[in-house]
């Protein structure tokens, strides 16, 4: 499940569109912009209901599951023994983070191998029962995102002669309209018009989009003594 669907895409841009232009953006342009946004944060955002990961030992407290948020945990192993949750047990479970931490100041086994097993469900799901609705404003990122490049790709379509575009090297008889004029004048009258090239150019993830994903970033923290 993507982020965004076609419908949050027409409402963020306020747009109709044909069912070729509906196929593009929900095959090519949302799983574009939802792969930038979980590159940004570093982890998968959407829902499985089984996930396995294997991991090394790391000797450290905590380690980070590659979905987040965990919805459930099934099983964790380590050397082959299985672990039991709770604050007396062996472990935790931040869900919100996709974290797993030892309990009783006790540490992941020293450096082995592929020896840690978790199994779990997460991710964000609007038809989930068990899981949370995806986040409106990562919905939003996505959908605008998507947006963006539909306009970009339309605005340039428009230019174009209808039929198929060719270059002079392939059709001497037939006009295209790819203006790259920025700006042109007469007399008093003067336009600059939007850079096509610059807007395809642009970054699927602009600042602002940043600032709001920057608090699902996940925080890693380290000892005081450090940062002093």
């Amino acid at each position: 499940m993507a982020l965004s669907t076609v419908s949050d895409v027409k409402s963020v841009i306020g747009v109709d569109m044909s069912s070729a232009d509906e196929t593009a953006i929900t095959n090519i342009f949302i799983p574009a912009v939802d792969a930038a946004i979980k590159n940004y944060l570093g982890y998968e955002l959407e829902y499985s209901s089984s996930i396995t990961e294997t991991l090394d030992g790391n000797n450290e407290e905590e380690f980070y599951t590659k979905v987040a948020p965990i919805v459930a945990v099934t099983s964790v192993t380590e050397d082959e023994v299985a672990l039991t949750e709770g604050n007396q047990d062996n472990f935790v479970v931040y869900k919100a983070e996709g974290r797993v931490r030892k309990t009783n100041n006790k540490r992941w086994s020293t450096i082995r191998l592929q020896n840690v097993t978790i199994v779990y469900s997460g991710g964000y799901s609007d038809s989930e029962g068990t899981a949370e609705d995806i986040p409106k404003d990562l919905k939003f990122i996505s959908a605008k995102g998507a947006g963006k490049m539909f306009v970009t790709a339309a605005a340039l379509s428009a230019q174009q002669p209808t039929g198929e575009v060719k270059t002079h090297t392939a059709d001497t008889s037939t006009d295209a309209n790819f203006n790259l004029v920025r700006q042109e004048s007469l007399g008093d009258y003067s336009a600059t018009y939007e850079s096509i090239p610059n807007l395809i150019n642009q970054g699927i993830l602009n600042e602002m989009d940043m600032r709001v994903l920057a608090k699902y970033k996940r925080q890693y923290f380290t000892s005081a003594s450090i940062l002093d």
